[in-house]
């Protein structure tokens, strides 16, 4: 077997050991992503489409000074997820990833082990998690990490997290069919996160630090460029950028400028609406046109011999795959400038956790020497 966890998983990707010491362990992945995180503890069944992921915004609530007793659920110090959503007007929220890495290393630690008892609420397991990570974290964002989980987990892996998806992608049981086309044997995945966009070449090896490249310009990005259109367009209009990101998320798309995207705002008090779509296209196209110029960078990367093949197997990923028509405009770029018969296509039109489903996989391969002890 491949000394690699991550290669391991493709080898043999339901391997588990039956000693008795392995049956108080428990197996996870984990997407640690930068606003929304999802953590599975259990692959479907073959042949299913059920999912087991928990979903959990990545947020951590602090109360507010002199709140009174009985505001806040149990009078607790803080709160997590939907939890301090719910209860944001009375705590000061902090969101422990900036850019797919470690901002604040507190509120890190207490959020992983938030998210340890959402698998196992008693801690009766040893449990050890394979954490989804951007695809060129650093030395340093991996220490970090790795002190952030040493009270929540007890063994870690990292990986980056568009192999992750690739390997989540992958139907184990079609591999003996002429006419599946397998994910990680020859594509380039393109993960559009909130904190980070991260590109990798995936064909059938644990990917090398050539084939990897990521960008701080992603969803976040968007959000920011959205509320400085609007700002621009509307002086008089001042909301919070969490409603500027469910604008972007109700009316996103890329190409053509649309109208049609009119929202409610507060101004002085009073509902007004106002007419975005103008403001949203060019937000979301200047994320378009980064990752274009990325992907160009990339595939230069790619091996005379795999880079056709590679091209017909394009996948995007992540919550800005959703984007309307980004898989077609990308395609779009890639043709005018000269790539022959490019194929870009969406990873799912669904939110669907491949990264934790690729995760779980490694998790499951991984000899004992192989895990981190935090």
């Amino acid at each position: 077997m491949s000394s690699d966890p991550a290669q391991a998983s493709l080898d043999n990707p339901e391997e588990i050991s039956s000693n008795d010491d392995k049956k108080r362990k428990m197996y996870i992945g984990l997407d640690l992503g930068t606003l929304n995180s999802c953590i599975l503890p259990k692959l479907s069944k073959p042949g299913t489409e059920e999912h087991h992921g928990i979903w959990v915004p990545t947020v951590v609530g602090y109360p507010e000074d002199g709140i009174l007793a009985g505001i806040l659920p149990g009078n607790s110090s803080m709160l997590h997820g939907d939890e301090a959503l719910a209860n944001e007007l009375h705590l000061r929220l902090v969101n422990p990833l900036n850019d797919g890495v470690i901002a604040d290393q507190e509120a890190a630690q207490s959020f992983l082990k938030y998210l340890r008892g959402k698998v196992d609420p008693e801690f009766k397991r040893e449990v050890y998690c394979v954490i989804g990570i951007p695809a060129v974290a650093d030395a340093e964002a991996k220490e970090n990490l790795k002190n952030a989980a040493k009270d929540a987990f007890d063994g870690i892996l990292f990986i980056p997290e568009p192999f992750l998806a690739a390997l989540g992608m992958r139907d184990e049981e079609r591999l003996t069919d002429s006419s599946y086309s397998d994910p990680v044997a020859n594509s380039l995945f393109v993960d559009i996160g909130a904190g980070t966009t991260d590109f990798c070449i995936v064909q059938g090896y644990f990917p090398k630090p050539e084939d990897l490249l990521s960008i701080p310009f992603a969803g976040n990005e968007v959000d920011v460029v959205l509320d400085k259109g609007i700002r621009e367009e509307y002086p008089e209009v001042d909301v919070p950028i969490s409603m500027i990101r469910k604008f972007k998320e109700s009316y996103s798309y890329v190409g053509e400028s649309e109208s049609g995207a009119r929202v409610k705002v507060p101004v002085d008090g009073k509902p007004r609406k106002i007419e975005i779509g103008k403001q949203v296209g060019l937000a979301c196209n200047q994320l378009l046109g980064e990752i274009f110029d990325s992907i160009k960078e990339v595939i230069s990367k790619a091996s005379p011999q795999s880079v056709f093949d590679m091209l017909q197997n394009i996948v995007l990923t992540g919550g800005g795959s959703r984007i309307r028509n980004i898989d077609q405009e990308l395609q779009r770029l890639l043709v005018d400038d000269g790539y022959e018969e490019p194929d870009v296509r969406i990873s799912s039109r669904e939110v669907m956790p491949f990264v934790g489903i690729g995760a779980l996989k490694v998790a499951k391969a991984a000899r004992e020497d192989q895990w981190i002890k935090p």
